[in-house]
């Protein structure tokens, strides 16, 4: 047991120490000198960001009581405690929970107990794990235990018991003061690339891995996000020869997936020479509204004897952003975003990848965001091209871009930014 705490630092060994800690909790009543308590720690909440407010609106972390037994039991005397070494840290007062019912107390460091129906405790949990028990009224007897830390845990997930009260699991949907749904073992850890996004000029070998043992490495290169049943499965290294898009998750029953990482690999033989003569590249609309597209570079640039020679450089004097998502979610001409510009609202923003790569190595960014188009009059279908914004949400996976986007004179947290265009040079 002493060397858990060093597992800790690597998901990977998650699943071996749940399984010690669920035999501790199995065996718990066993030893117990005196009659085993009717009362369990059913669920917690370590990392509450925006689940359950107390009355201060303030989100702390939360620990919910199951009273396993039919019939009303008592708390008084009952202890919880995040500290082995000291077993009575925090008393319950005189309050009762029906047969089957639930207690939730938050465990804020606020240290309250006037009110039965506002407990505070007087420690708070910390995510990365630490101990946590609840003991009998003789400040000795365990009733339940992670010993010695419960593993590592998330923002807005809570940790708790399964149906069948034996086993602890990972839940998405945290239910404080009701049954615990579906849960997870788990998590798949995040997909690892062993080439970063960039410009390219010659071939390489891509390999994609994950610490978690079995886990299926899927990835797509349409824009389109790789599920459990979609998506080509990785199973040896990627030979990347032209411009590249992957977006690659990680699966694993039992498991939440990794969540899915977007790169860009962009070589600029193939820019430079994208849409010859003027035709649309596969899967791309030849127009929109009353315009008619050209994706290409002027050949009459590109093939230029004054240009040709540096234009590749030239091209990569400023970083770039690399804008990914389905070619529907902007073409379609129903729901697609560029082919309606004049619809606006959280109805006509749609999920995209944005990354900014920067041509002389310093470090860029890739984040899941929300993407809709912006502008007033430049939204009017005479215009070829119109500007987007990009919207940071939690529901895409964080909810601030941190990047000193506009320098050091200007913020490093974004909720949200827009990406002009000119229409006086389309």
């Amino acid at each position: 047991m002493s060397l858990l705490p060093s597992f800790l630092k690597n998901r990977h060994f998650v699943g071996l120490f749940l399984l010690l800690t669920i035999v501790s909790l199995s065996m718990a009543p066993f030893l117990q000198a005196q009659e085993a308590s009717p009362f369990v720690i059913n669920e917690f909440l370590a990392n509450n960001g925006a689940n359950l407010a107390d009355e201060d609106k303030e989100f702390s972390d939360w620990i919910e009581i199951l009273n396993t037994s039919t019939s009303p039991a008592n708390l008084n005397g009952y202890f919880l405690t995040d500290d082995a070494a000291q077993l009575d840290k925090w008393a319950f007062p005189s309050i009762d929970v029906a047969g089957g019912g639930y207690l939730v107390v938050f465990a804020s460091g606020k240290n309250r107990t006037n009110n039965p129906a506002r407990l505070h405790t007087s420690f708070s949990l910390k995510a990365d794990g630490e101990y946590l028990a609840l003991v009998q009224p003789d400040g000795k007897t365990l009733v339940s235990v992670f010993d010695p830390v419960f593993p590592e845990q998330f923002r807005d997930i809570s940790y708790g018991l399964d149906d069948t009260g034996t086993n602890y699991l990972y839940f998405t949907k945290p239910t404080p003061g009701a049954t615990n749904g579906a849960g997870l073992l788990s998590f798949v850890e995040d997909v690892k690339f062993s080439v970063d996004h960039g410009f390219f000029d010659a071939p390489f070998d891509l390999a994609l891995t994950s610490g978690t043992s079995n886990a299926v490495i899927r990835y797509t290169t349409n824009g389109i996000l790789p599920t459990v049943s979609s998506g080509l499965v990785y199973s040896n290294s990627l030979r990347i020869t032209r411009t590249t898009v992957l977006r690659v998750a990680a699966f694993l029953t039992g498991y939440k997936p990794a969540p899915v990482v977007t790169t860009s690999y962009l070589f600029l033989d193939d820019v430079i020479r994208q849409a010859q003569d003027g035709k649309a590249p596969a899967g791309w609309p030849t127009s929109w509204g009353a315009n008619t597209v050209d994706y290409g570079m002027d050949p009459d640039v590109v093939k230029n004897p004054t240009y040709s020679g540096t234009i590749k450089e030239d091209l990569k004097t400023l970083p770039s952003f690399s804008l990914v998502l389905p070619t529907s979610a902007l073409f379609d001409s129903t729901s697609g975003i560029y082919a309606n510009p004049g619809q606006d609202g959280r109805a006509w923003e749609r999920p995209c990848s944005l990354e900014l790569i920067n041509p002389d190595g310093k470090k860029g960014f890739q984040i899941n965001a929300g993407i809709r188009i912006r502008g007033g009059f430049s939204r009017s279908t005479d215009n070829p091209k119109h500007a987007f914004r990009f919207f940071f949400r939690s529901d895409y996976g964080t909810s601030k871009l941190r990047y000193p986007l506009f320098g050091n004179e200007g913020t490093d947290t974004l909720d949200a930014f827009d990406l002009r265009t000119f229409q006086n040079y389309s």
